[in-house]
């Protein structure tokens, strides 16, 4: 995974969803499983803002968007 700029996980839930964002552990999920694009450092999680942009919610179209980067 490429590291874009990286924003801290509560600065991202709260720019990313309005209103009520879902909770810390349901986010940490996410990074966990690899739902959202984000990197581990220490015991926080930052989420890679520009790879999160540019995903698409189609897990096919993600992988080719990847593999035509690393081209």
């Amino acid at each position: 995974m490429s590291t874009g700029k990286l924003m801290s996980l509560d600065d991202w839930r709260k720019a990313r969803f309005l209103g009520k964002p879902p909770g810390r552990s349901t986010v940490r999920r996410w990074c966990n499983d690899g739902t959202i694009p984000a990197k581990r450092i220490g015991g926080n999680w930052y989420i890679d803002v520009d790879a999160e942009r540019n995903q698409t919610g189609n897990d096919l179209a993600d992988d080719v968007l990847k593999n035509m980067e690393s081209a």
